[in-house]
Formats: C-alpha cells, sequence, structure tokens
C-alpha cells in the first residue's frame, strides 16, 4: 500500500496541535467546523486517543517509552512527561463540558451538528432543539469513554504523584458514567417498524429485495423465512411485545429494525445504578435509519473487542447493559444482511443505488448497507467468493461517487461529497409548536469506501483479490490525500473537497473533526492491514518447502564433508546458513515467499563451497 498509517497519523497529530494548542499556554481550540458540541468535541479528542489503543508503536501513556517521533508530533502539549497529563486535562474538560451540572448525568445533545431537513428552510435548530440527544453522540461516546479508560489506566502504572493519580481516578469515574449513559442511550434509541406488507414501505421493501417491481406474494413469504430467526430474537428482546407478537403471528406483516437517529417517543425509561432512572422524554420516529444504525453497530462493536473483555474496562453494570446491546446488534446486523442478499442469485445490494422503504435511494445508501453486510460475512467467515461480490460493489461505488473517475458536466454525484445526503429526522420537530423538522447531513462518502475496502483486504486469501483491494484503497486514499486543507492553522487536516473538485465552489477553512476522525480511525485500520499475515498461496508454499528440504539436504553433506570444523571463515559461514535454516523453517506455512528469498541465499553460499572442491574444467 502507498498509505504510510504511522507517518500520516503524526502528521494530523502535528496538524491538531496547530489548530487547537498554538495559542495561549493550557488553551485547547475545541471549535472546528460544526462549532462546540458533544460530538465534534469527541471526535477530536478519539483523534488522539483511538490510535492509541490500536497502534502501541506510538503510544504516549508512558512518558519513558515515547517515541521520539511521536513526542516531536505532540510538542505543542509538552514534554514526553507532560504530554499524557495535558491529555487528562482535555478528558476532564470535555465529561465536565457535556455533564449536566443539576443532575450530574452526561449530556448527548447534537448541537450545531444538526440542519434543516429542507435546505430552502432559512430557520435554525431552536435551543431546545440543539440540545437533542442524538444516537451519533451516543456511539462516539462509547468508543471514546473505552479509549480513554484504556488510555487512563495505561498512564496509571507509570503516575506517581498524589495529585496526577487523583486526576486519573476522578476522569475514568467521569468517562464510566458517560459509558454508561452512552449504552442506556443506544438501547433507548433501537426501533422496530411493522408494516403491512401491501403497504407503501412493504412493497417498497419487497422490490427492494426482488429487484422486480411486481409485488408477489411469494417475495413476502421468502422474506419472512429467511427472517424468522430475527423475528424470534425480537420476541427475545421484549420491545413493543405486542406489535412484535402480531408481527409473528401475522404472514402478511413486514418489518424493518435499527436505529433512530435518537430515543424514541414512549421509550421506556431504564434504572442505574450509576445514574439513577434514565428515562429523558424521546422525539425520534420508531423506524431505523441506515446511517444511525451503521454508526450505532460501529460503535457497540467496541464493547465487545478481546481488548475490552480482557482488560476489564467494563464494569458489572456496563456487562449487563452491554448484554442488551448485543441483542440488538445482531438483530440489526443479521436484518440489513438478510434482506440485502436475499434470494439465489444477484444480491440486492448489487442493484445500485440501494433503496428505503421510504422510497428514497441513494449510492450513500448503499454503502451503509454494504458495512453491515460485510459485519456479518466477516464474523461468520464467509468465503473469498463472497467478499469478491463486496470488493466489486466498492469499486462500482468508488466509481459512481467519482472517487476512481472524473466528473461529468453538472455530474449530481458530487453532491454526495458536498454537501452530503441529507436525511430527515422525523419527530424533530415535536419539541415545541412552530419548530422546523431537522436534518441530518452525511458527506464522509470517501472515507466510508476506504474503511470498507481496508475491511475486506484484511480478511481475504485469494492474493489477486487483495491486490485489487489495495489498490482501491490507494486511490481512494490518494482521493483523500487531495481532499486536505491546504493552507491556514487547520492546514493537513480535512475537509476540502473542492480540491478535487473545482465546480464545488464552497471553500471553508475550519476542520471538520466528523471526517478528520474517520480518516484516522481508518489509517489505524490500515496499519492493522499492513501487520497482518498477507495471503499465502498453494504453491508457493510447495515451491518453498521444495527448496527448503533440498538446502537442509546440502547443508547436512557440508556437515558430513566437515565444514563446520573448518576455518574460522568457513565455521562462521555455516553458522549464518544455520541460522537462515531456522528462520526459513518457522516462516514456511506463512511467508512463503521470505522463505524462497532465505533458502536460495543459503543454496547460493554452499553451492560455492561445492564449486570451490570441484576440479577446473579442461586444461
Amino acid at each position: 500500500m502507498r498509505i504510510q498509517p504511522r507517518q500520516e497519523l503524526l502528521a494530523i497529530w502535528r496538524a491538531i496541535g496547530k489548530w487547537s494548542a498554538s495559542g495561549q499556554a493550557e488553551v485547547w481550540d475545541w471549535a472546528g467546523r460544526a462549532g462546540r458540541n458533544a460530538i465534534s468535541d469527541a471526535e477530536l479528542l478519539h483523534c488522539l486517543l483511538y490510535p492509541v489503543s490500536k497502534m502501541p508503536g506510538i503510544r504516549f501513556d508512558r512518558p519513558d517509552a515515547t517515541a521520539s517521533d511521536v513526542a516531536e508530533a505532540l510538542g505543542p502539549l509538552g514534554t514526553p512527561a507532560e504530554i499524557p497529563r495535558r491529555i487528562v486535562r482535555l478528558i476532564k474538560e470535555y465529561l465536565d463540558r457535556y455533564t449536566d451540572q443539576e443532575t450530574g448525568r452526561p449530556v448527548f445533545s447534537g448541537g450545531g451538528s444538526f440542519v434543516m431537513a429542507d435546505p430552502a428552510d432559512s430557520r435554525a435548530p431552536t435551543a431546545r432543539q440543539r440540545a437533542l440527544e442524538v444516537v451519533d453522540a451516543y456511539a462516539i461516546s462509547i468508543v471514546l469513554c473505552i479509549a480513554i479508560i484504556d488510555f487512563l489506566r495505561g498512564y496509571r502504572r507509570t503516575a506517581s504523584r498524589p495529585a496526577h493519580l487523583a486526576e486519573i481516578d476522578t476522569a475514568e469515574e467521569d468517562a464510566s458514567r458517560r459509558l454508561t449513559g452512552a449504552m442506556v442511550g443506544l438501547q433507548r434509541s433501537f426501533a422496530v417498524n411493522v408494516f403491512g406488507a401491501d403497504s407503501t414501505e412493504g412493497r417498497a421493501l419487497c422490490r427492494t429485495a426482488s429487484m422486480h417491481d411486481e409485488f408477489a406474494p411469494a417475495v413476502v413469504a421468502g422474506l419472512r423465512h429467511a427472517l424468522g430467526d430475527v423475528i424470534a430474537g425480537l420476541r427475545e428482546l421484549g420491545i413493543d411485545p405486542e406489535r412484535v407478537a402480531d408481527l409473528s403471528d401475522n404472514p402478511d406483516l413486514l418489518f424493518e429494525c435499527g436505529w433512530s437517529w435518537g430515543v424514541l417517543r414512549d421509550a421506556a425509561p431504564v434504572r442505574t445504578e450509576a445514574l439513577g432512572e434514565l428515562g429523558q422524554p424521546g422525539f425520534a420516529e420508531a423506524a431505523p435509519y441506515l446511517y444511525f444504525t451503521v454508526v450505532a453497530v460501529d460503535g457497540i462493536r467496541d464493547l465487545f473487542t478481546a481488548r475490552t473483555r480482557v482488560r476489564g474496562l467494563l464494569s458489572e453494570e456496563q456487562q449487563q447493559l452491554a448484554r442488551t446491546l448485543n441483542l440488538q446488534w445482531e438483530l440489526a446486523r443479521r436484518y440489513w444482511a438478510s434482506i440485502a442478499s436475499f434470494g439465489g442469485g444477484r444480491w440486492p445490494l448489487e442493484d445500485l443505488p440501494w433503496r428505503t422503504t421510504d422510497e428514497d435511494e441513494t449510492d450513500y445508501y448503499s454503502l451503509l448497507v454494504t458495512q453491515l453486510v460485510l459485519n456479518d460475512l466477516l464474523d461468520r467467515r464467509a468465503p473469498d467468493a463472497d467478499l469478491a461480490r463486496i470488493a466489486g460493489i466498492l469499486e462500482n461505488l468508488a466509481d459512481r461517487g467519482r472517487i476512481r473517475r472524473r466528473p461529468l458536466k453538472d455530474d449530481p454525484a458530487l453532491a454526495l461529497h458536498d454537501p452530503g445526503a441529507r436525511i430527515t429526522l422525523q419527530g424533530s420537530e415535536g419539541t415545541e409548536a412552530d419548530a422546523p423538522r431537522l436534518g441530518w447531513l452525511l458527506s464522509d462518502l470517501a472515507t466510508l469506501v476506504l474503511g470498507r475496502t481496508l475491511a475486506v483486504a484484511q480478511q481475504v486469501n485469494d492474493s489477486p483479490l487483495r491486490a485489487r483491494l489495495l489498490d482501491l484503497a490507494d486511490v481512494t486514499w490518494l482521493h483523500l490525500e487531495r481532499r486536505r486543507l491546504r493552507g491556514g492553522r487547520g492546514a493537513g487536516l480535512w475537509d476540502q473537497p473542492a480540491n478535487v473538485f473545482p465546480s464545488l465552489e464552497l471553500r471553508v477553512e475550519e476542520p471538520s473533526w466528523y471526517v478528520t476522525n474517520r480518516v484516522v480511525q481508518h489509517l489505524a485500520a490500515a496499519a492493522g492491514v499492513i501487520e497482518g499475515l498477507p495471503p499465502v498461496a498453494s504453491p508457493m508454499i510447495e515451491i518453498a518447502a521444495n527448496m527448503l528440504v533440498e538446502a537442509e539436504d546440502r547443508y547436512d553433506e557440508e556437515l558430513l564433508r566437515g565444514s563446520g570444523h573448518a576455518g574460522p571463515a568457513l565455521q562462521d559461514s555455516m553458522r549464518k546458513q544455520a541460522t537462515s535454516l531456522r528462520r526459513a523453517r518457522r516462516l514456511r506455512a506463512t511467508r512463503p515467499a521470505t522463505v524462497v528469498a532465505l533458502v536460495s541465499e543459503v543454496l547460493r553460499e554452499l553451492d560455492k563451497l561445492a564449486a570451490a572442491r570441484e576440479p577446473e574444467a579442461g586444461g
């Protein structure tokens, strides 16, 4: 790959330092393109902490082990000893700001991230609307708080002063409380939308699944059969039991499930030991949104990683909450994967663009569904043939999104990059009389393509398919590189689509933490691809094994001839060949090409010894 994750991440840290820490000492500038809110501030902090949890080589929680290039990149935060202390203060500043000072409960408001549902609407969100809690804030808080707790526990091992230890303990306690609140928020935002098969939504779902406009009862029966396990899981979940019972008993009903944009209207309160009863009123409609479902699925996944489990990052209460979220997570993934791969031939997902039950369609939705299908394929270790289909979809979407192809004149595809796909947050107008209906912009098409491509590349075993995916990742990364801000304090951060698409005249100098954070996550994923073992072709394993056998035979012959007890130079050469052969044997199953290189050198040296003993020809 052309992507150099370590170098790029350090460059981003330098750029963040220039933007946020270049002014008055100890003053941190959080504001980005969306102003200050619980989501944007979390994304900025996540840019600093997420790589530390994924790439041990750039950790800074142990000052004596901080690499020199890491210390240089984070220089605006202080010396290696000062960097983790400064990060602890930033964590505390964030957690204090987004905690209700009267109730002591965490706040997950969307703030400046909300837009109007209608772009022609000149009104602005009301103060009550800006305070609405949103799934994006819950999800980013889960991944951020897990990263915070992991970082603080690592730093605690090296901190010795009582004041520092007290700061660490307070920050961890506050982060854990916020994590609990975020988990409850996601639990109360899970939606099941039941509708008649012959309704507008039902017909739209059948058209998407069958890829035909005709309504057919056989499609309804096939969908219900494919979703039987999901329906059974919904009964176990216990959400809206009467409607789920109707769904289970009535063969003429269909449904969809996943996460709405926020807490549902009439969502049941949840009692916790850490925060008491959490039952703030919700306004979101009881219907899933693809974007928020993917965001929630990605956030919840961090609760079940080996790192979270082995390091004991969740409290006992959080583990109980995680069990409910795990069931919701499984049901949502299984539902969308079943719809997207319905039937025995071409997948509905391959019929671009994806159409939702409210008959909205865009390539952005296709990317979101691709993520949900990919999660399902990876978790059940699907064969390369299925992953190749995902690769083809990603290539197609990269072309349609003008990542690999040049744009046309007045190309409508460019709107996916700026301003982005706009979704309507149904129910957001219910906060007060005459309040406008809010919307949400989705403008991370290119980063989604990069992230999904790297996820597939890390799992495939077929070398040509892996090469194809890495080529797509390189092209997408070059596209994203060109979209960096080029001047001012924000240089080196994201996002400036007009650098790539000059017809997009809007240029903004403030960084988008929304896009920058996603780039950071995908760079960490790229490091995982590099560190992982590449796929091994069977013919190469056979060649390496045969060469290793020959080399070991030749080496044993030399030992029989007494070469191991000859002069010092020859003894040294034989020891080196023995070392190379031992290493080759260790690598023969995982890196056969390296084995070929090692064994070739051994055979070359052994052949020199044999040639030296042969009488000269002629003469």
